[in-house]
């Protein structure tokens, strides 16, 4: 009997431990979490307090994976300042879930933060690879956008610098007369000491007994006309001014334009008088024809056309002044002579080999010494009577 009883005392105690166990194990249990249930019971040699970190660190992490499930369906739409709160909550709900574990889970659930962290960082980085490569789209759509509105800016400076019909006659005229100076210059290189320099001694073997020398005019097709307008400003303070400057207005001058059209002026009113001579020097007009005299007149003014000595007489009465023409194989040419005595003498001399383009009038000035009047007067009135004519140029 003793060794059953004693037995029996064995067994009661085994189930007691049993019992014992087994309420332990429902214990447990019962203090899980709601939303944590515990998985059915397997078969398992893991002791109890691993499934339990087990069932507790799923909870945030399958949190985590719904919500970034949710994010992967709203992709796009969420911001940056979205995206940094919703990684709060989560590690909010990791945090809390941790410390309901205490140090049983410290291992999984360092785990657990160091795969949260990263996956946050990979989310922020793709993010602001989102946000650099729309940067750069805009940035591209702004510089194509720039390149068109400059290109439009571009043709439209163009068109509005289109050159009126006005500029491009002064832009022929410029040219015409650039390429006039460029046949000269060739001329002179050419020419070396023939007629030119022949002519040039001459005339200086003239001008020089007189305290005379030549001013050079461009030979620009005005060349006429500048020499008087250089004979003109040279005209001493005392002398009274020619009667047309009355006529001009304040501050204009007597510059070679307004002496062209002076003459034609002075030839329009006295056309009677030079409408002979301008019919005769053109051979296509027909005898009398006002049209062909109109046109001469209107060519005088508005263009370079040369000039010769029907416009030399013309200027001569519209100024009212004594024009004197030197030459190296003609005796003086004098128009005006009625002027003399009132100290408005106009000195030019004409060269008729100074370019191979054609005539060439320039300026008379003082050269070596003061020109007395008397002296250059007497001087000039020694010399043979004046040419019929003096080519023009």
């Amino acid at each position: 009997m003793g060794p059953r009883r004693g037995g029996g005392k064995s067994f009661l105690k085994a189930a007691r431990a049993g019992k014992a166990d087994a309420a332990d194990d429902a214990h447990d249990h019962d203090a899980a979490p709601e939303q944590a249930p515990a998985p059915a019971p397997q078969p398992s040699s893991q002791p109890a307090s691993k499934n339990k970190a087990d069932a507790f660190l799923k909870q945030p992490e399958a949190s985590a994976d719904d919500s970034s499930s949710g994010d992967d369906a709203e992709k796009g739409g969420e911001t940056r300042g979205k995206v940094v709160q919703r990684h709060k909550r989560e590690q909010k709900i990791l945090k809390e879930q941790v410390k309901r574990l205490g140090k049983k889970g410290k291992d999984e659930a360092a785990k657990l933060e160091a795969e949260m962290e990263s996956r946050h960082a990979a989310e922020l980085a793709a993010l602001a690879g989102e946000r650099k490569q729309t940067a750069a789209e805009i940035v591209a759509v702004a510089d194509s956008l720039y390149t068109v509105h400059l290109s439009g800016e571009q043709d439209s400076e163009q068109q509005q610098k289109k050159p009126s019909k006005s500029q491009k006659r002064r832009d022929q005229r410029q040219r015409e007369e650039a390429e006039r100076e460029a046949r000269i210059q060739a001329e002179l290189a050419e020419a070396g000491d023939t007629a030119r320099a022949i002519e040039e001694r001459e005339l200086q073997t003239i001008l020089a007994p007189l305290g005379l020398s030549v001013h050079a005019i461009p030979p620009d097709g005005h060349c006429l006309y500048r020499a008087l307008e250089d004979q003109l400003q040279r005209l001493p303070a005392e002398v009274a001014p020619p009667p047309a400057a009355a006529e001009l207005e304040v501050g204009e001058e007597l510059s070679f334009l307004v002496l062209r059209q002076k003459a034609a002026e002075y030839m329009r009113q006295h056309a009677d008088e030079f409408k002979p001579f301008v019919l005769e020097e053109d051979a296509t007009a027909s005898s009398g024809s006002d049209d062909s005299f109109e046109a001469y007149c209107t060519e005088l003014e508005s263009t370079a056309a040369w000039g010769g000595q029907v416009e030399l007489q013309a200027l001569s009465h519209a100024l009212q002044s004594h024009i004197a023409v030197y030459c190296a194989d003609m005796p003086l040419v004098e128009l005006g002579e009625e002027h003399k005595g009132t100290g408005r003498t106009l000195r030019l001399c004409y060269l008729r080999h100074a370019y191979g383009l054609g005539e060439h009038y320039e300026s008379v000035v003082p050269g070596l010494g003061q020109v007395d009047e008397d002296d250059a007067a007497a001087a000039e009135q020694d010399d043979a009577p004046a040419a019929a004519d003096v080519a023009a140029a």
